[in-house]
């Protein structure tokens, strides 16, 4: 992984407080030329720092919608194909393996209650999955992600 400087670490602050920041604003927030900060973006999207830009929707889809984080302990001769299903599912947002006492944390955004529960239930009918525990998001006191 490439060493990250000040001014990158400036660029990457800057970028997750807006993503849709101009280059411009970029420049004169890292005090460079708005060439110097357009191949310094350049740079960490080639390296791969800089993975993509994202949606972050806000709290008018967000409480009009269920979020909720699945904890899932699995059977290891399954993990695989039950990660594969359960990354095809539209309504898993992120999959995320986990160390400790679960093997799997995903989070679900479902329109409804019943979708929600559909969705569970989907889950824990799969083959190796030995528990599922539900925690519905209630309100977002910080979100970056």
């Amino acid at each position: 992984m490439r060493t990250l400087n000040a001014k990158d670490e400036k660029l990457l602050e800057a970028l997750k407080n807006n993503a849709r920041i101009s280059i411009s604003e970029l420049a004169r927030q890292l005090g460079v030329s708005r060439t110097t900060a357009q191949q310094r973006l350049q740079r960490l999207e080639k390296s791969g720092i800089i993975a993509g830009y994202a949606l972050r929707l806000g709290n008018e889809y967000l409480d009009n919608s269920l979020h909720a984080h699945v904890n899932l302990k699995v059977e290891p001769v399954h993990s695989s194909t039950i990660i594969n299903v359960l990354k095809d599912n539209p309504r898993i947002e992120t999959l995320y393996t986990v160390s400790g006492k679960i093997d799997l944390i995903a989070i679900i955004t479902a329109p409804s209650a019943s979708a929600l529960d559909e969705t569970l239930d989907e889950i824990s009918l799969l083959k190796g999955i030995k528990s599922t525990e539900t925690a519905i998001i209630l309100s977002t006191k910080k979100g970056r992600r």
